[in-house]
């Protein structure tokens, strides 16, 4: 039963499409270009064969100038594009064994790129990370760790984006930088990269919570909305010791022009004359971080 279970997950990840890789390989290697690497197959069969599968092809080898073959050691010199893919090793009971051979141009481009933002401090909430790569046509799997916490590998992103777990202490200075590395594999190519910030460095808060508390002279030049602007629920708090700072961006009734109005202190705002909707949008006051997202519209009327 163990062996059949054995079977069964290795032939699904071997006859996995290699045109494209949309998982990350559980095993493989990489080598940078020219180097040489030996591929051992995972058996106690003395008999085995040797194969690879690229994008477009699945041949048998043998013994060659590039691919030298020695028991159950399969070394592979002068790593170039066309000798990487899945090696997988066979003998007359079936598969034993696969690779992921992978050539490594981390060092080739720099193109490829981690962003993240944080709505808090807090260790409650998790960072998001996206990664993108501007030189290359393949499609990649990708997945990110938070190194400096000893995270576990995420590489189920949601439309796109990571979320990292952290241990950051919103009540304490923060003493070492974060250390976000992330990794992507194609069929021929893997990469590496990483990013070190200190979380307040990626502080972008939720956009803010607002409410119309009244309006007086409605419909008039001398009209005077009276607004309550309420942090975002995820930031942390007293807010007190985490003030905010707002803006409110507002459309004129006459005109249409768009107009903005920023304040420091207090829940409460005033905004004067007519107008037909507003927006607000906050950051954190002593850090001077990102800016929130603008809020959904709000109707004046």
């Amino acid at each position: 039963m163990v062996w059949l279970i054995r079977f069964t997950l290795l032939f699904c990840l071997c006859i996995m499409k290699m045109s494209a890789l949309n998982f990350f390989p559980e095993k493989f290697e990489i080598a940078e270009r020219h180097a040489s690497i030996t591929l051992t197959c995972r058996t106690d069969k003395d008999v085995i064969t040797w194969r690879r599968e690229d994008a477009n092809t699945i041949e048998n080898i043998s013994q060659s100038e590039f691919e030298i073959l020695s028991g159950r050691n399969l070394t592979v010199i002068d790593l170039q594009e066309d000798l990487t893919g899945n090696y997988t090793c066979w003998s007359d009971s079936g598969l034993e064994d696969y690779t992921y051979l992978l050539l490594d141009k981390s060092k080739e481009t720099t193109a490829f790129n981690i962003n993240c933002t944080a709505e808090t401090f807090s260790c409650t909430e998790k960072i998001k990370c996206a990664w993108t790569i501007n030189d290359f046509t393949d499609e990649f799997a990708f997945r990110l760790r938070n190194t400096r916490d000893n995270g576990d590998w995420v590489s189920q992103p949601v439309d796109g984006v990571f979320f990292l777990q952290h241990s950051t202490n919103s009540y304490s200075e923060e003493s070492e930088r974060m250390l976000i590395t992330g990794e992507a594999a194609s069929t021929c190519c893997y990469m590496k990269t990483e990013q070190s910030f200190y979380l307040r460095d990626i502080i972008k808060p939720a956009n803010p919570n607002i409410s119309i508390c009244t309006i007086k002279n409605e419909g008039s030049d001398n009209q005077i909305v009276e607004l309550e602007v309420e942090p975002p629920s995820t930031w942390p708090q007293p807010h007190s010791f985490f003030p905010l700072k707002h803006q409110i961006e507002y459309e004129i009734r006459h005109d249409g022009k768009l107009k903005t109005k920023e304040w420091e202190e207090g829940s409460k705002f005033k905004v004067r004359g007519s107008i037909t909707k507003l927006r607000g949008r906050c950051r954190d006051l002593l850090l001077l971080s990102q800016w929130s997202e603008w809020s959904e519209w709000k109707n004046v009327n």
